[in-house]
């Protein structure tokens, strides 16, 4: 990952272009008002300053170079997660791995934000995770990274369903101020998944379908769990 690249996605927006319209505006009068050879000159300025305000104005990284930056950190956690995860021989998968992610806005370090121009928020980390569903248990491959320098903590994990106890998503509030010195206040999707032993677990993401496949298949794993235990005891 080029992280002096991606710390050039959140920098200001360069002021610089701005010089370029004195000089569009010096050409054009030139090129009207005077004779042939200064209207040559005033030309070539103008299509100079035409230059330049544009240049200026399409330089640095876009939305896509860093959301590019994110999928290219993300790509081989299914292969990882594929390496990592141990599974018995005989297991059944009950539903298909799903990946999730979102930039971590949760975390406590200082780090840059910037709503772009599709009008997302983007700040310098992002947490990322896979979770495969088999009936001996939930496994975990967390991926949190930064997107400005060399920091990546990545957590495999394994829970059986008897040790899980709920899953679910909360919404909080987070202010911050970006980096045109504009204050915003956005509400970000925290997973939450609560384990019997009282820790848990949680992870800033997108709410998307997959989110809530996942709630779900940890609730009825979790119910079939307290049915046996039930049953078990009568």
């Amino acid at each position: 990952m080029d992280y002096t690249k991606n710390q050039k996605y959140f920098k200001p927006a360069s002021k610089l272009w701005i010089a370029g319209l004195p000089i569009i505006v010096i050409g054009a009068v030139l090129s009207i008002l005077m004779n042939y050879s200064t209207k040559m000159i005033g030309i070539v300025i103008a299509i100079a300053g035409v230059i330049w305000t544009i240049a200026f104005l399409t330089s640095g990284m876009k939305d896509d170079d860093i959301d590019g930056a994110v999928a290219s950190k993300m790509n081989t956690i299914e292969a990882d997660a594929s390496e990592q995860f141990k599974f018995p021989r005989r297991y059944e998968v009950l539903h298909p791995a799903v990946i999730l992610g979102g930039f971590d806005f949760t975390r406590t370090e200082e780090t840059p934000v910037k709503r772009g121009k599709d009008l997302k928020y983007r700040n310098g980390f992002y947490c990322g995770l896979l979770i495969n569903f088999t009936n001996d248990g939930l496994r975990i491959l967390s991926r949190k990274f930064s997107l400005l320098k060399d920091d990546c903590v990545e957590e495999n994990l394994h829970f059986a369903w008897e040790e899980l106890d709920s899953s679910r998503l909360d919404e909080q509030e987070v202010t911050f101020k970006m980096v045109d010195g504009k204050e915003a206040t956005i509400k970000v999707d925290v997973l939450k998944i609560v384990l019997k032993n009282g820790k848990t677990l949680e992870y800033c993401v997108k709410n998307t379908a997959d989110v809530d496949e996942t709630m779900d298949m940890i609730y009825r794993q979790c119910v079939r769990v307290k049915q046996e235990e039930l049953k078990n005891k009568a």
